[in-house]
């Protein structure tokens, strides 16, 4: 890949110098996605530190979309938007499920032992 992000600037990470954002590295579309790896490389920053600004720059609005198969890119048309929500979407309701399964499961845990306490003396 070669264009102008590319050679963007990277921050050392000083006080003096403005951090660049993630999505000012980004490119429009899917194909030309950036991989975390590729976002390692441009930062010089860990895997965790990028994710967390991701999800910093995403609450403040940026429109930051990714897919497994190319990464982070940003969006050329509505539909990649609405891809990317309905994605997060169903992200959230498996999450919400996993969650709501491990509680029952502490709920069973809880109440057997509750029980056998009781029981046993």
């Amino acid at each position: 890949m070669s264009n102008e992000k590319e050679s963007a600037p990277v921050s050392s990470g000083t006080l003096t110098q403005k951090k660049i954002l993630i999505s000012d590295l980004l490119h429009e579309g899917a194909e030309k996605g950036t991989t975390l790896a590729e976002l390692v490389q441009l930062t010089g920053e860990d895997e965790r530190s990028i994710r967390r600004r991701i999800q910093a720059e995403r609450k403040a609005g940026k429109l930051i979309l990714a897919d497994c198969k190319n990464g982070y890119f940003l969006p050329t048309s509505t539909l990649d938007i609405q891809r990317f929500i309905s994605s997060m979407s169903r992200r959230s309701r498996e999450i919400a499920a996993i969650s709501h399964a491990a509680e029952d499961a502490l709920l069973k845990m809880t109440g057997q032992e509750t029980l056998w306490g009781w029981q046993n003396g």
